[in-house]
């Protein structure tokens, strides 16, 4: 019998096939035994070496087999060291340093430190466990991650090309003694922060070094005919003398003097001459001396306006004078390096007076407008209080438009102002009081001013009626409560003339008739009787009874005054008044009565 066996193309005998097999299953446990091999070598090594890699070095200084924490202090070292590094910036003779730090220069510790602890780490274990296996044999460099920060940099940059820039010199004059020097212009430099920047920044990553810095030209404003003009009028300053007048003082500058007080100064904008001198004000002051200003100054004089019999006369006044510092020093350089005299009255303040002739004219203060007249008991304290504060009013102006106010103008009623204790009613009761009984010449001034025509803003009437007063027409004093104020309503001025006898005071107004004046006074209404009261008083006899206060009633009064214009028009105004009743007082003393 005969056996066939069939083969198919592609197909190998079941014995190669198994080789073949056998030896695939053999490389892939190879490949991977390898792997293992491998990834267990660099897993080792990596935890061996859990810091630096062995053989790095940063910038030349070996760090291998550092831990993070020792490669950061170390290089915080390096960013010490390096940023002592001297940086000078150099012009001619001139220079500045500063160290690196200064400019900005700092180590960037997280990049470098990455950097370091990069070898044996990458994702890629064969490069990683190729750096492994190559720091055994050889060195791994590093590179250290400098910058220098922009805004520290440009500060240095701008400061320094602030102080090594010149600026030019300007031409001008100086003195000595009275012999004039030029000085004369010359240029300057100024240089440029950017390129000053740039070199700085290189010196500073280079571990410092010199640095000449890039300049431009400054030219001075000044010129040298500025400098031979400014020379000649500072000779004709010191030429001869200069003498300043005023008020019949006399002061006398020498040449040395004067050259003593001139310096010389830059004008800019293109204003010709460019240097000029000047005279320092505050030396001129002290040249001059306290005591010869206190010569020359003046206070002025008010005119006045007096009353010499019926007349009215204008008594002229002056004006006064201030010295000027820098008036006097503006002066004294006009003169100095003028072509005229030598010699004038020393400018100043002319101060004008409060009131000057003109104005006291103007016033027209010409005729008397009215005038009133109260009568008092002779011989009482009180009289010497009226007399005192019409002493003190006599002459008063007042201008148009202004108040007047007693209380203001003549103050407290003091005894230092030669006011006397006597009679005045406070509160609605007779009391003594320094100044008492100076509302008779409030009533006085009061009703002079109402015949006048003038307005009375401010005025309280007494609590109780005084019979030596107009009914409804009078005022009372108190400082500084109780005020009597007079505004003058007139186009004219008015002026206040006060007269006194031992039995009355009299109070004129002067000025110019303006207002026909009329006044009505009311019948009494609301009269009321006043009651009786009892005080003991037990230094009376006993059983005395002393009437020391008469009853006085009280009552209700409406004065009128109209007012009549020259345009023709009227004005009326109405004055309530409401007096109290005065109570009868007896004094008494009810022990054994």
């Amino acid at each position: 019998m005969t056996t066939f066996t069939t083969r198919h193309a592609g197909t190998s005998p079941p014995s190669t096939a198994r080789r073949a097999w056998s030896l695939l299953r053999l490389g892939v446990v190879a490949i991977v035994a390898v792997i293992v091999v491998a990834a267990g070598t660099l897993v080792g090594l990596r935890a061996a070496r859990a810091g630096v890699l062995p053989g790095v070095s940063v910038d030349g200084m070996p760090v291998g087999g550092s831990s993070e924490q020792q490669l950061r202090a170390s290089l915080e070292r390096v960013e010490r060291r390096n940023g002592r590094a001297r940086v000078r910036a150099v012009r001619g003779d001139d220079v500045v340093t500063a160290r690196a730090a200064e400019l900005g220069y700092a180590v960037d510790i997280d990049a470098t430190v990455a950097a370091a602890l990069a070898p044996g780490r990458q994702s890629n274990p064969v490069t990683a466990l190729t750096d492994h296996l190559r720091a055994f044999r050889e060195a791994t460099p590093v590179m250290l991650v400098e910058r220098v920060d922009a805004e520290p940099l440009e500060r240095w940059a701008e400061t320094t090309a602030r102080a090594l820039s010149a600026s030019p010199r300007e031409g001008g004059v100086r003195f000595d003694g009275a012999d004039v020097l030029p000085v004369r212009p010359r240029s300057g430099a100024r240089v440029l922060p950017g390129p000053l920047r740039d070199a700085g920044r290189a010196a500073a990553l280079a571990g410092g070094g010199e640095i000449p810095v890039a300049t431009e030209p400054v030219d001075p404003v000044t010129t040298a005919a500025d400098v031979a003009a400014a020379v000649r009028r500072a000779r004709r300053a010191v030429s001869g003398p200069v003498t300043l007048s005023r008020n019949g003082r006399v002061v006398t500058l020498t040449p040395d003097e004067i050259a003593g007080l001139l310096s010389s100064r830059v004008v800019r904008g293109g204003r010709d001459p460019r240097v000029r001198l000047r005279v320092d004000a505050q030396r001129l002051t002290e040249v001059i001396g306290a005591s010869t200003i206190a010569a020359f100054e003046r206070e002025p004089v008010s005119a006045r306006v007096e009353v010499r019999g019926r007349r009215v006369a204008i008594v002229a006044g002056s004006n006064g004078f201030r010295y000027d510092a820098k008036a006097a020093a503006a002066q004294l350089r006009e003169v100095a390096t003028g072509d005229g005299l030598r010699s004038t009255q020393l400018a100043g303040d002319v101060v004008e007076p409060e009131l000057t002739t003109a104005e006291a004219r103007a016033l027209r203060i010409v005729e008397p407008v009215s005038s009133f007249t109260t009568e008092h008991p002779c011989c009482m304290t009180r009289v010497k209080n009226i007399h005192r504060i019409a002493d003190i009013v006599d002459g008063v102006v007042i201008e148009p438009g202004e108040t007047f106010s007693v209380n203001d103008f003549v103050g407290r009623r003091t005894r230092a102002k030669g006011f006397v204790a006597g009679g005045a009613i406070q509160d609605g009761k007779f009391v003594d009081e320094v100044g008492g009984g100076v509302s008779q010449f409030a009533t006085t001034l009061y009703n002079a001013a109402y015949f006048g025509g003038y307005a009375i803003p401010q005025h309280q009437r007494h609590s109780y009626y005084i019979s030596r007063y107009p009914e409804g027409r009078e005022a009372t004093l108190n400082f500084p409560t109780v005020d009597l104020q007079i505004t003058n309503s007139s186009p004219h001025g008015m002026l206040l003339e006060t007269d006194y006898t031992d039995t009355s005071v009299t109070v004129t107004v002067w000025g110019k008739r303006w207002v026909d004046v009329s006044s009505k006074t009311s019948p009494r209404t609301n009269v009321t009787d006043g009651e009786t009261q009892y005080k003991e008083n037990n230094d009376l006899p006993r059983g005395a009874r002393v009437v020391v206060q008469e009853k006085v009633p009280g009552f209700d009064v409406t004065v009128t005054r109209t007012l009549r214009f020259p345009d023709g028009h009227r004005d009326r105004e109405e004055i309530f008044t409401r007096y109290l009743p005065q109570p009868r007082i007896i004094e008494r003393n009810r022990r054994g009565g």
